[in-house]
């Protein structure tokens, strides 16, 4: 980690000696001694924070008001988890007094606490304990396979700075509460992974696990779209050249990988409405978080930003998010981040599109972008000490800041 791009960095001789001892050893080791401080660092936050929950954290942030810390560690969204894992989904959607849909379970996808429900019934651990587990260890997974993910294109020094960032940034505590935020991270990794091998098997298993994971698998099959075309497009030239091979057994593997994934990221809100009977039972739970911030609204893909924006800053949100749209795809074209790859690029645009045209911009915002993690291995990010230690001041400044934020006053 002392070194980007074989340049030699000066850094002062205490920070040098650390640097230089995790980078002789090797990625796997690397890798686990980064995650494990991480952990314990995001421990020492929340443990610190754990005692202010009496005087800080709202009633309707664990359920029963219970006060242990595994209850505290499964606040919030973890409610739900835990009450599907207990109990599965309701029949019938919850309304308020206007008839509207409550919020309710169906916001909330399966593999996660089925995972947790398959732990607690072999072993007998309480969902308290075994949804911590589960996050743990996928977010262990999740670190190794991006550390991978970003070594294979940017090499190992830019990759440990990814993992760092990832493991000890703002939002890590979350690799370890009752969120399902590390499984998806894990399974999304290893699907993009899969991709660049070729492993066509291995993405439509990890693709569509993923798609009951947490919203946004869709942008793998969309990434897997692109690929192949290009891979197409590069096979066909007009001008006879033969830049790529694409055989047409391999493009049948492909088709079928990407319907087999796009059909599992299109399936929960047709078993939802399926199961309660209700048309638009999925859309119109999602929409029941919504009210808090911007009233009850009809969804219009790819208007949400707008909305809010204009709802609280005027003329000047929009300018604002008009600007995001044009500065991220222009920072994503850039030579350096294109070091990363063509499939790691891809996805962090078609992640990014799914973020804005259904999500609306809210305190889970910033949970939401952590599958844009690969970016933070670009060599443009970590080359230059002045970046690296701007980022990491924010990384361990930011995470006490957040947890009292996000996870004692406020639903992260």
């Amino acid at each position: 980690m002392s070194r980007v791009d074989g340049d030699a960095v000066a850094v002062a001789p205490g920070r040098r000696r650390v640097l230089d001892t995790v980078a002789s050893l090797p990625a796997w080791a690397a890798v686990l001694l980064v995650w494990t401080g991480g952990r314990l660092l995001s421990t020492l936050w929340l443990a610190l924070a754990y005692p202010l929950v009496g005087r800080a954290l709202p009633e309707n942030a664990i359920w029963g008001n219970g006060d242990g810390f595994g209850a505290f560690l499964t606040a919030w969204d973890g409610q739900y988890y835990e009450q599907i894992s207990l109990h599965g989904y309701p029949t019938a959607l919850p309304v308020d007094a206007a008839g509207n849909v409550a919020q309710n379970a169906w916001a909330f996808l399966p593999a996660f606490p089925f995972t947790i429900r398959m732990l607690t019934a072999s072993t007998g651990v309480p969902f308290t304990i075994g949804a911590p587990i589960v996050a743990l260890v996928a977010g262990l997974v999740a670190a190794f396979l991006l550390h991978r993910l970003v070594r294979d294109r940017a090499g190992h020094a830019a990759a440990m700075w990814a993992v760092f960032f990832f493991t000890c940034g703002p939002l890590s505590f979350l690799l370890q509460v009752g969120y399902a935020e590390s499984m998806f991270l894990a399974l999304s990794f290893g699907a993009l992974l899969a991709l660049e091998r070729r492993r066509y098997g291995l993405l439509t298993l990890l693709g569509v696990v993923a798609a009951f994971t947490r919203p946004g698998a869709l942008a793998i099959p969309l990434v897997l779209g692109v690929v192949a075309l290009i891979r197409w497009v590069r096979a066909r030239r007009s001008d006879g050249r033969v830049l790529d091979t694409f055989p047409l057994r391999e493009q049948v593997r492909v088709v079928a990988a990407g319907l087999a994934m796009g059909a599992a990221g299109l399936a929960w809100p047709v078993i939802a409405s399926h199961v309660t009977g209700m048309p638009n039972a999925y859309l119109e739970t999602e929409m029941s978080w919504w009210v808090n911030f911007i009233g009850r609204v009809d969804f219009v893909p790819m208007t949400p930003w707008f909305l809010i924006a204009s709802r609280w800053l005027g003329v000047g949100g929009v300018l604002i998010v008009l600007f995001l749209l044009v500065g991220y795809p222009v920072w994503l074209l850039r030579r350096s981040t294109l070091r990363l790859g063509q499939t790691t690029v891809l996805y962090s645009a078609a992640y990014a599109l799914y973020v804005f045209a259904v999500s609306l911009p809210m305190a889970s915002t910033p949970r939401l972008l952590m599958p844009l993690a690969p970016l933070f291995g670009s060599p443009e990010l970590v080359a230059r000490p002045w970046m690296r230690r701007t980022f990491v001041t924010a990384a361990l400044a930011g995470q006490p800041v957040l947890v009292a934020v996000l996870w004692l006053l406020g639903p992260p």
